[in-house]
């Protein structure tokens, strides 16, 4: 192997160094810390749990619920996130979030290469899958159930084809739902992937000629082992049986799984899901023109995460990553098939040189100097600031308003009512001063929800839920209707305001 061949990366490494250095050098940095306060959620109690060196088990951050019993969802993410953050700020939180969707879309591509497909149309429905991927891509644990999916999918393709046993599948799966169940609480979306295969095998079995049925017997009872031994280990955290219980309650509850917008549908008018439409299209030309006779395996697959995806804009990615192998597998065969041409000669000739010189590649010590060479640009030097800078938005959040409270103490004064949104940076950035309520809206539970929505929509018991939680201000966007409301009345006095935020404070009786 020459020198150049040495220091070429594969394609595969390409696309994680592409993704690494595009999220972190360009605005998506920012996106992904500034989308919603759960950023902040979380690295403040991944913070506390690595300064008290414990699980966290009681809630010190609210005032509605003070001390109440805290189900961990996903400690393990948060003290993850946590020091990242510590060790390079909100640069190292974002990195964080970068390596890990840049090393899921590396798996993926992996897999499809591993599976027999080509390396172009491999490279091309990793992106497709990136594209769709992106409506949920923020700095937070559930990247971890990302990147996990992928595993899981890949391992359980593998042991339908034949190629993967019983044994090492279950040493391989089972290791990594213990992991899973403490990184991040969507753990039991492992337990869907593999509920699909069963219910695919089983279709196989109904189906299936008699001489055929013992071999499909096989793989559901190894499957079965796989739900039972996957389940038994979900018990392995730090709240045991409490955790899947909480999960289940969660969503079963629609006051609390509506809530937050990533459990609604998907809005196809925005942008954002402009990757999961094109997913659609793709899926749908296949079926229109290569006409297909898939696995049931893969139906099943297909359907229950496509109605996911519809259901909730947070399985949108989850969807792309896992009928991304189905979906390559029908076109690897759509153009072995295909009649010889002009464009289809040049295809194969250009699909055949760019796998040689990727086979020849090596490129891991490039990757390993450009992401040290990216991480000396984000650290801060012990004198002045980071060449690159990463930071809560001054026009997201009540960063000046915050600057205020903390300058001016004797302002404000009683428990304070705050935005849903902004629940979690001021957690993080006003720690003197405990919050309403904040992105854990499970925590919370449904009855306290309804009463901060009665005051949010400005309903008409607002002013009750306000006195029996002694609120004395609040803090909420500049244009939220409760501020002029506050406006036209004599017990209520503007405090602070900028074009962000407005601070009303209850005058003293």
């Amino acid at each position: 192997m020459n020198a150049r061949q040495r220091w070429l990366p594969t394609i595969g490494l390409s696309l994680w160094l592409v993704f690494v250095l595009g999220l972190m050098l360009s605005q998506w940095r920012l996106v992904m810390i500034n989308a919603d306060g759960d950023a902040c959620l979380h690295w403040r109690i991944g913070n506390w749990m690595l300064q008290h060196r414990a699980v966290i088990r009681v809630d010190p951050f609210s005032f509605t619920r003070a001390n109440a019993p805290l189900i961990s969802k996903e400690w393990l993410g948060e003290v993850l996130f946590a020091a990242a953050g510590d060790a390079l700020g909100w640069n190292g939180i974002a990195l964080l979030a970068a390596v890990l969707i840049a090393t899921c879309l590396y798996l993926l591509h992996r897999q499809l290469l591993a599976e027999g497909i080509d390396l172009l149309p491999a490279t091309a429905l990793t992106l497709l899958a990136a594209m769709a991927g992106t409506v949920h891509w923020l700095a937070r644990p559930h990247l971890f159930t990302l990147l996990l999916a992928v595993i899981f999918t890949g391992q359980l393709r593998r042991f339908d084809r034949g190629q993967l046993g019983t044994r090492p599948l279950l040493w391989r799966l089972v290791p990594l739902m213990a992991l899973w169940v403490n990184l991040h609480g969507a753990f039991f979306t492992g337990f869907v992937i593999i509920a699909t295969f069963v219910a695919g095998n089983a279709i196989t079995f109904m189906t299936a000629r008699a001489d055929a049925r013992s071999a499909i017997r096989s793989k559901l009872v190894s499957l079965g082992w796989l739900l039972i031994c996957g389940a038994l280990v979900t018990l392995l955290n730090p709240n045991g049986w409490q955790l899947p219980a909480h999960v289940v309650e969660f969503l079963h509850n629609p006051v609390l799984a509506r809530y937050a917008n990533e459990f609604r549908s998907p809005n196809f008018h925005s942008t954002a899901a402009r990757g999961l439409l094109i997913e659609f299209a793709v899926i749908t030309l296949t079926l229109v023109f290569l006409r297909p006779v898939p696995r049931a395996t893969d139906v099943v697959v297909m359907g229950t995460w496509g109605l996911l995806a519809l259901l909730a804009t947070r399985n949108i990615p989850i969807f792309a990553l896992v009928v991304t192998p189905i979906l390559a597998e029908q076109w690897q065969a759509g153009l072995a098939n295909t009649r010889p041409g002009r464009l289809v000669d040049i295809y194969r000739r250009l699909s055949e040189n760019v796998t040689t010189l990727n086979r020849t590649a090596d490129g891991r010590a490039t990757v390993v100097v450009a992401l040290l060479a990216l991480v000396a640009v984000l650290a801060k030097p012990k004198l002045g600031e980071p060449v690159i800078a990463s930071d809560v938005l001054s026009n997201r959040f009540p960063v000046a308003a915050v600057q205020f409270v903390t300058a001016h103490p004797e302002a404000v004064h009683g428990e304070m009512f705050n935005d849903y949104g902004w629940g979690g940076y001021l957690i993080l950035a006003m720690p003197a001063h405990r919050v309403f309520v904040d992105g854990r809206n499970d925590f919370y539970g449904p009855d306290l929800i309804r009463e901060f929505s009665s005051v949010n929509t400005v309903e008409t018991n607002w002013e009750t839920v306000l006195h029996k939680y002694g609120v004395g201000w609040t803090i909420l966007p500049r244009a939220h209707p409760l501020n002029v409301l506050f406006s036209l009345r004599k017990d209520w006095t503007l405090a602070y305001a900028d074009d962000v935020t407005a601070i009303y404070a209850r005058k003293p009786e």
